[in-house]
């Protein structure tokens, strides 16, 4: 009769463990349906922005075809001059659209400007030291922004204060 018991107590035991398994096994899978759709959510907002993004640039520079395959790069900022060209006021965060001329792959680069920076800029496209691509943003104020693109595909962006 011990036996018995301890035989349905054994069934029973199991019984209990594959369920909790099953549950665990349906919340595993919701959850990675979740981290599936966001994602894709996720790759979507990204792919919508790189095609607005190209097509800003495609409108700027007919002539230059985006590479298949852009990687981002990596953005190390340095600033030349006075640290203020207009007293006091805050700056204004933008987002320059430049496309790298190498690989033709539109790259979003972010910058704070002065708040004097008002209108658009100028830009001209140049070689700069070493053969190094330079892309320079000049605003009325005299401020200027250099994006170079070095030849591993990084960027350096050089602010020049007045």
């Amino acid at each position: 009769m011990f036996t018995k018991i301890r035989n349905s107590r054994c069934s029973i035991l199991a019984l209990v463990a594959s369920l909790a398994m099953a549950i665990g096994a349906a919340e595993r899978a919701e959850a990675a349906g979740r981290l599936a759709s966001f994602r894709a959510a996720k790759a979507a907002n990204l792919a919508a922005a790189n095609a607005a993004a190209t097509a800003n640039l495609a409108a700027l520079n007919p002539g230059c075809a985006p590479a298949p395959c852009c990687p981002a790069p990596c953005i190390t900022y340095r600033h030349r001059g006075p640290k203020l060209c207009c007293g006091c006021a805050p700056s204004v965060e933008t987002v320059l659209a430049v496309n790298n001329p190498c690989t033709c792959c539109p790259v979003q680069v972010p910058v704070c400007l002065p708040s004097c920076c008002g209108g658009e800029p100028t830009v001209c496209c140049h070689r700069g030291l070493l053969g190094r691509d330079v892309v320079s943003y000049e605003w009325c104020c005299g401020f200027r922004v250099d994006v170079r693109f070095l030849p591993c595909g990084d960027i350096v962006v050089v602010t020049h204060g007045v």
